[in-house]
């Protein structure tokens, strides 16, 4: 049994010894994994291939594989090496203090009782105080410290391969480039475009620029176009200019007789409207023919139109929509690049903006406003063309009606109506079915006598006309009333008497009688004339659909 002394000094430097083969096996386990990142990233390149997605699982993964078998085969030798294994490291060219040093570390016990003989404790305390021992433990603390120091350099190494590998990365710069400093660096590398646009391609050297650059694009028809690349002066940069980029294609830069790899121009397109067709239903009481509009963004049609709309798009788009201050109407899109609006029923006029997105999130740049004009569905216009105000007629007379009546979308019937002032008219069909904008002229004849009036009396006449209100219901409509106050077959008229001499005696106090009768007569005339009219003029206002109470 070693001496105890002796098991804690030299068990001290074996430790150290110990940690210090640790950190240079896995700094060589680091190194390994590395070179074979270092080793995938050159035959990347080389292929001009795009970047492997697995690029930095490989190098991590060998990495840990090493170390984890590394670290598993020195904990073997451990358990099996003795603590003397340190001694010949530390003492490789002199032999006798070798020869000592095991001396000291094989000596056992002679007794049961475990107590070192004399001759025993000489040799381990000389071994103990010998002076070669703090230069041992100098020796293996430099040794630790550049193995920690190796082994931190590779993790780094490694660690720096891993981030020059990142997807994050400066996008359009090689991979080799980003590990190694190529000399060439190109711009913007793999891309995107609009179609129709241009695009700006640059090549910064690192070292000593070329004399000249050249771009050479391939469109993805095959053809082919070179272009020699400027530079400004002293600057390390070679640029080019596509002025129009209208289909997929690769491109790469030829300088000294070499060349970069191929980088590839990816080309899109905003969503936008190529046409627009609009399809008018009518309400059934218009009487107008269904149709179809084509290429239009404004629709007028009459209240209670179904509109529908195809939208051809220039692609297949994800989500399409006609947005305004009120709810939007949201827009079936197919997949043959067509939004369909079905069945928008038009009851009052509004502005709607197109808004269209496709798979990759991208908006229409330029709004397309619609515009959905509703026409009110107007009332018959019907009127007196003749006579045109009141009239004085005799009880015998005959009143000639001329009228002039037309309608937007056209008349159900009309005609006309007449009463004695006071008393429920009567309302008389002249015609049906006039045709849309079309003026009906038509005449009656109203004969007093069968009426049956007295002198004073007022004689009410007015016409009318019927058409379809916009929920496709008969509703009335009427002209201006008008009367025909009836006379005397024989009227007298005589100056002003008032202001006759007193001696005019009895007949000047009779005909001022008479004169005072007749103003009375006439004002109750005019009143009763005022009350119809007002009677009139209400329910005019309250005339609605068929329902509306007629005079």
């Amino acid at each position: 049994m070693m001496d105890a002394r002796l098991r804690k000094q030299f068990g001290e430097l074996e430790q150290m010894h110990r940690r210090a083969g640790w950190h240079s096996a896995l700094a060589k386990c680091w190194a390994a994994a590395f070179a074979i990142g270092l080793a995938l990233v050159v035959a990347q390149s080389l292929a001009g291939s795009p970047p492997w997605r697995w690029l930095r699982v490989v190098p991590v993964a060998c990495g840990v594989a090493m170390a984890a078998a590394t670290l598993l085969l020195k904990r073997r030798q451990a358990r099996h090496e003795p603590i003397t294994g340190v001694i010949n490291v530390l003492e490789p060219h002199h032999p006798e203090i070798r020869h000592l040093l095991l001396a000291a570390t094989e000596q056992t016990p002679p007794t049961a009782s475990g107590a070192f003989g004399f001759l025993q404790l000489r040799v381990i305390e000389e071994v103990l105080a010998h002076p070669r021992y703090p230069a041992w433990r100098r020796q293996l603390s430099k040794r630790l410290a550049l193995a920690q120091a190796v082994h931190a350099a590779a993790l780094l190494a490694l660690a720096a391969l891993l981030l020059a590998l990142s997807p994050s990365s400066t996008p359009g710069v090689p991979i080799l480039a980003r590990v190694m400093g190529a000399e060439i660096t190109v711009t913007p590398g793999d891309t995107q475009v609009e179609r129709g646009t241009g695009l700006v391609i640059a090549a910064r050297f690192g070292g000593v620029p070329p004399l000249e650059a050249t771009l050479v694009l391939i469109s993805e028809t095959g053809k082919e176009l070179r272009l020699p690349m400027a530079r400004k002066l002293a600057d390390p940069v070679f640029g080019a200019s596509i002025p129009e980029v209208s289909e997929a294609a690769v491109y790469r830069v030829e300088y000294r007789g070499k060349r970069t790899r191929d980088f590839r121009i990816g080309v899109f397109e905003f969503p936008a409207l190529v046409r627009a067709d609009a399809g008018l239903q009518y309400p059934s009481y218009t009487g107008l023919t269904n149709r179809t509009v084509r290429d239009t963004l404004r629709v007028s049609a009459v209240q209670g139109t179904r509109v529908s709309y195809t939208l051809l798009l220039n692609k297949p788009v994800a989500r399409a929509q006609l947005a305004g201050k009120g709810p939007s109407l949201a827009l079936t899109v197919q997949s043959n690049a067509l939004a369909l609006l079905s069945d928008f029923l038009l009851t009052n006029s509004v502005r709607y903006t197109l808004e269209l997105t496709d798979a990759e999130g991208r908006a229409n740049k330029f709004p397309t406003d619609f515009i959905f004009q509703a026409l009110t569905n107007q009332r018959p216009e019907v009127k007196l063309v003749f006579p045109r105000g009141d009239r004085r007629v005799s009880r015998l007379e005959e009143l000639q009606l001329q009228v002039e009546a037309s309608d937007d979308f056209g008349l159900l019937k009309y005609g006309v109506g007449f009463g004695v002032a006071g008393q429920d008219p009567q309302f008389i069909e002249l015609g049906r079915s006039a045709p849309a904008r079309v003026k009906q002229t038509f005449e009656y004849l109203i004969s007093l006598e069968k009426l049956g009036v007295e002198v004073d009396q007022a004689v009410a006449y007015f016409a009318w006309a019927e058409d379809y209100d916009p929920d496709g219901v008969p509703r009335r409509t009427f002209s201006d009333m008008f009367f025909a106050e009836v006379r005397p077959f024989e009227e007298v008229f005589r100056p002003d008497q008032s202001g006759a001499a007193e001696n005019g005696g009895q007949s000047g106090n009779q005909n001022g009688s008479q004169g005072a009768a007749g103003k009375e007569r006439v004002r109750l005339a005019e009143l009763q004339k005022q009350i119809v009219l007002a009677t009139w003029n209400l329910q005019r206002e309250k005339v609605g659909a068929s329902k509306a109470r007629q005079p």
